[in-house]
């Protein structure tokens, strides 16, 4: 609890978890998302060699400075989104960690009329990104080191959403490798996974410890794999 009191604002100013986004906006953002990978491949960014932080950097640059300010894609803009962030630093759902740093956020703008109660800092769409391939397993890279950080309240626990983003490579998918992955026996205690569908795994959000929210309940996560 002690962490909290380090948010800004007293306990009754913000309710938890936020309001959902929303399936509309979750898609909204995946296909801003795949507009970007194709202008990095229209300018010959080599998506399938480069690392993982120089290819989150140039989609954060493609997002933000083209894609966000020209509005190329209806309703991407400065109107309603406030800038994309990569690595903004948030702290965890118990206050121990104070600079946790997803990828990508995006930030949706409401009116100035709106009354909204919550914690500003920790309202966005967050989005972890990692590399699928033969260097880097769906299991040990995509799940322990990157879909846990939403379950254990690293990421995004003020929220009923989250995204991963995967940079897969070398034919790797979502049915082939990552459902074997989150369904070994130990990633379903350590995911608190409720169900896998055949085309949309889902993992659960749930109550954190030590936390003051409501408890939540199983919501679908975003994935969006990105292949070349």
């Amino acid at each position: 609890m002690a962490g909290f009191f380090t948010l800004g604002v007293p306990p009754e100013r913000y309710n938890l978890p936020h309001p959902s986004l929303g399936r509309p906006v979750i898609l909204f953002v995946r296909r801003v998302l795949l507009r970007a990978f194709e202008k990095l491949r229209e300018r010959g960014f080599s998506l399938a060699t480069e690392r993982e932080d120089r290819v989150t950097e140039q989609l954060f640059n493609v997002l933000e400075n083209d894609l966000r300010q020209t509005g190329e894609i209806r309703g991407f803009n400065s109107t309603f989104y406030d800038r994309v962030v990569r690595h903004a630093e948030v702290t965890n759902y118990s206050g121990q960690k104070i600079a946790k740093t997803p990828d990508l956020s995006f930030k949706l703008r409401h009116s100035d009329v709106e009354s909204r109660s919550v914690l500003s800092s920790h309202d966005a769409l967050f989005i972890e990104c990692k590399p699928v391939d033969v260097n880097h397993p769906a299991g040990s890279a995509y799940c322990d080191d990157g879909l846990v950080r939403f379950v254990n309240g690293d990421y995004a626990w003020a929220m009923q959403e989250g995204m991963m983003l995967a940079y897969a490579r070398d034919g790797r998918t979502i049915a082939g490798h990552l459902i074997p992955a989150m369904t070994a026996s130990a990633r379903n205690a350590s995911l608190g996974t409720v169900s896998v569908p055949p085309s949309l795994p889902r993992n659960r959000c749930r109550r954190l410890p030590g936390s003051r929210s409501r408890p939540r309940q199983p919501t679908p996560k975003g994935f969006l794999v990105a292949r070349w």
